[in-house]
């Protein structure tokens, strides 16, 4: 089975590449761009034994707790 761990940051916690990003599509022209923001996709191929691990894999390794949130799915 396939599963994906999606990684973002909390609300009202600055993304600093989005930052970079936000600020180098304005210095080159482009216009009409409210806001960035970037995630970060793990995809793992499991099996049904498995599956359970990836939460802690996703709290322990993956994300910050203190300025990230994750969400698992399964493809």
């Amino acid at each position: 089975m396939k599963a994906r761990i999606e990684v973002t940051y909390l609300p009202n916690v600055e993304d600093p590449e989005a930052i970079s990003i936000e600020k180098n599509l304005s210095m080159l022209g482009y216009t009409g761009i409210e806001k960035v923001s970037i995630k970060k996709i793990y995809e793992f191929t499991v099996n049904d034994d498995s599956y359970n691990i990836l939460d802690e894999i996703a709290s322990k390794i993956l994300t910050n707790p203190v300025i990230q949130s994750y969400k698992i799915t399964r493809d």
